[in-house]
């Protein structure tokens, strides 16, 4: 055995981390590179040679992620290791996965039972069934279980009245996602939920802290796998529409179990991943009776069992016909059976038959059964609902739709009721698919287009007017749009933020929705409301979308105010995303616009970008120049907050030119002047450029001084980026500094950040992590 066999044996025999590990197989990396006189291999280089994200080879090198036993096998194996080094190797990873759940365990413990309980309430009075559930029952230990069946014929209920009977079989908890599969009318990928979003949210609900989520969906699978090896949780993933949203959030070979529901039979899932198939049927005759009972009262059936027959079979033994039905003779428990019976076979004889593809079901008579005895309000907003473009619907935006607020609150109660709608959260409401393909329908052939019309236009003007809101207090040095009205519900910044993530899907569907109908204006102007919330959080490409619909529909409308402010923002997204390129040409655009418009505070932030891109495209001087045009047009225009980034960019400017005394005079005219106005934003960034420049003068313990004023203010606005960017800067001080280890701890905290984002800044701050 050769000495560099014997000293990676030796660091290996210490290994009793995921960092022990990181540190062996870069200590590989090196030597590998020593060897053959190269550079070290890069992550992109790796993950090239062996098809892996770039992001899961950074986070095996980095500590963050534990390689499965296949991948490690290989990865050692590229880097040259030796058959005799293998062995040790192995067991090396064996050490820090052990290490890795008992730090799992440790932060379950700090958080109470650690135990994740995502499954919704129990179904009310559950019946039948019993067949399926003993399938079930029998496939508990099969690895992934599939319950099929029709729309409408209890698949959810199923699935979570069984998840309740066997929760002592998963101690470690249960977790549970609506994929919404299927929208209205039984199409797919309507507003369904990816594999990468579930995996967010079970990653927290596992005890992952938000900002450590890697942002790579392979490094999020790996991470999650890790995280239930060992454990037996259930895995509920409810409306599933294909294989595709299902296969990332297989646990493996761990003890858990996924139990999955879909109209689909999914048999990529059964043939190649071993899932076993429970068909579940419409209900038995003996089924329906009893589901009836339950809902209305046993005497009742007792007392005139040919009409409970004959609205069993009105209903098709279909669950959600009969629990609609069921929900009106509970609302009247004097009104026989029999005259629900006759009524109900006068809406078959009257409507057309909506036949369901695989059950042959007839619906609809049911459904304008329950429909036709609504109140005038009632019956307009359930059809009205079917306008509504997220997934639900909350009360304000029903009220908008129908145009009356009292009479909205007093609709949505008759509708649930009714069981024509479900309060799924607090002020939040949604319909069946098969409900919300029916009100379309009826709000295609009842309703005006006129009256449709006018409805969109409400529920878009309350979506703008809140949103407009909203995002004024998110930066209230924002101009604001001219003529559109504040809206009442939102009073501060908290509220702000908590209304945009509570509506973040439904906002950016209007903007589509917006530009779809004809309402250009409000297509752009609703992407302008979304800008600093989806910046702040790191959802780019959703900006980048929003704003590339806004710039289209200002332009199909001749609008050169919309198109200057949407070009502007489009510029502003693609800056996000490093596309410098393409964002100098959306910038050039805008700054036409502005210049036919008249609108000089406009250009001054134009010109501000475009120092930015020049800044960062490494042409200091050119990016002065821009900055210095920006600042003497916000100083015409009296906008002080467009001062104070101008000031606070010239003196980042000057400082990459090396002229530090006149970079530190810039920033801190900034600095006074965004404390004096309040602009929590801009001072962060003037504390990160001051303690930039420090840095650059040698003088340390007021750099970092600086540092931690601005990682201060980024935190409280919540500005993941900005913080992100800082903690790279102060890495950078303590590496200058001698001080290692606190350097790769803020490197860290900003790749973790990065990642999360998706951002592209994440290659050359893992580097930094990589590096000894």
């Amino acid at each position: 055995m050769d000495s560099d066999s014997a000293a990676i044996l030796k660091i290996a025999a210490t290994v009793s981390s995921l960092d022990d590990l990181a540190e062996l197989l870069r200590h590989l990396r090196r030597r590998q590179a020593r060897r053959r006189g190269d550079p070290p291999l890069t992550y992109r280089e790796l993950a090239g040679r062996t098809g892996w994200s770039h992001g899961s080879i950074g986070g095996y090198f980095t500590g963050k992620i534990l390689p499965p036993t296949d991948r490690f096998d290989v990865l050692v194996q590229l880097l040259d290791a030796s058959p005799d080094e293998l062995g040790g190797l192995a067991d090396a990873r064996d050490r820090a996965e052990e290490h890795s759940r008992a730090e799992d365990r440790s932060r379950a413990e700090s958080r109470g039972d650690g135990v994740p309980r995502q499954l919704p309430a129990e179904p009310a009075a559950f019946t039948g069934r019993g067949t399926a559930i003993a399938r079930l029952d029998a496939a508990a230990d099969a690895g992934t279980v599939i319950v099929i069946g029709t729309a409408g014929v209890g698949k959810t209920a199923l699935a979570v009245h069984w998840a309740h009977r066997v929760t002592d079989r998963f101690p470690d908890g249960q977790l549970y996602v609506n994929l919404r599969g299927f929208g209205p009318g039984g199409t797919e990928g309507t507003a369904e939920v990816t594999a990468d979003e579930t995996l967010r949210a079970f990653l927290t609900a596992l005890g992952v802290a938000p900002d450590q989520v890697p942002a790579e969906l392979d490094a999020r699978i790996g991470l999650y796998r890790s995280l239930l090896t060992g454990r037996r949780v259930l895995v509920v993933l409810d409306n599933a529409a294909h294989a595709e949203q299902v296969r990332p959030l297989l646990p493996g070979g761990s003890g858990s179990l996924v139990l999955v529901t879909s109209r689909n039979q999914l048999t990529g899932l059964v043939a190649t991943d071993g899932a076993v198939p429970v068909t579940l049927d419409l209900l038995t005759a003996g089924e329906a009776r009893r589901l009836l009972a339950t809902r209305v009262g046993q005497a009742r059936l007792d007392a005139d069992p040919a009409a409970a027959d004959a609205i069993i079979d009105a209903c098709a033994r279909l669950p959600l016909a009969l629990v609609i039905v069921a929900a009106r003779g509970a609302a009247h428990p004097d009104l026989p059976l029999g005259v629900l019976a006759q009524e109900l076979r006068a809406e078959r004889g009257r409507l057309a038959v909506l036949r369901d593809a695989v059950a042959a079901t007839d619906v609809r008579s049911v459904f304008f059964w329950s429909y036709q005895r609504l109140s005038a309000p009632a019956a307009s907003l359930f059809r009205l609902l079917a306008l509504a473009p997220g997934p639900d619907v909350g009360r304000a935006a029903a009220a908008a739709l129908l145009g009356e607020p009292a009479d909205a609150r007093r609709a949505l109660a008759e509708l649930t009721h009714a069981s024509l709608l479900t309060e799924h959260a607090p002020g939040r409401f949604v319909a069946h698919d098969l409900l919300r393909a029916y009100a379309a329908e009826l709000s295609g052939t009842l309703d005006c287009p006129a009256e449709r019309d006018a409805a969109t236009l409400r529920l878009l003007e309350h979506y703008l007017r809140t949103a407009h809101t909203a995002a004024l207090l998110l930066d209230p040095h924002r101009t604001p749009l001219p003529g559109i009205g504040a809206a009442g519900a939102l009073d501060t910044e908290a509220q702000a933020l908590a209304w945009y993530a509570m509506e973040h899907h439904t906002l950016l569907a209007a903007v589509r929705q917006a530009a779809a109908t004809g309402h250009d204006a409000h297509a752009w102007r609703l992407a302008w409301t979304l800008v600093d919330h989806l910046d702040r959080r790191g959802h780019w490409p959703d900006l980048l979308a929003a704003q590339r619909i806004a710039l289209t529909a200002a332009q199909r409308a001749g609008d050169a105010a919309g198109e200057a402010v949407s070009a502007h923002q489009l510029g502003r997204a693609c800056i996000r995303m490093r596309d410098y390129d393409d964002a100098a040409t959306h910038l050039e655009l805008a700054l036409d616009r502005y210049g036919r418009i008249g609108d000089d505070a406009g250009r001054a932030r134009v010109h501000g970008n475009l120092g930015f891109i020049a800044d960062r495209q490494a042409r200091p001087r050119d990016a002065i120049e821009h900055l210095l045009r920006s600042l003497d047009l916000l100083r015409a225009t009296g906008d002080q907050a467009g001062q104070g980034a101008a000031l606070a960019n010239l003196g980042w400017s000057y400082a990459a030119s090396g002229e530090h005394r006149e970079a530190l005079d810039y920033c801190h005219q900034a600095l006074e002047l965004q404390q004096r106005i309040g602009d929590r934003t801009g001072e962060a960034y003037s504390w990160d450029s001051i303690g930039f420049i420090h840095h650059q003068l040698g003088e340390h313990e007021p750099a970092a001084e600086c540092y931690r004023q601005a990682l201060e203010l980024w935190r409280e606005i919540g500005d993941r980026y900005g913080e992100s960017e800082t903690q790279t800067h102060l890495g950078d001080l303590h590496r200058a500094a001698g001080a290692p280890e606190e350097a790769r701890a803020c490197w860290l905290a900003a790749l973790t950040i990065l990642e999360d984002l998706g951002h592209p800044d994440a290659d050359q701050v893992r580097q930094r992590v990589a590096q000894p």
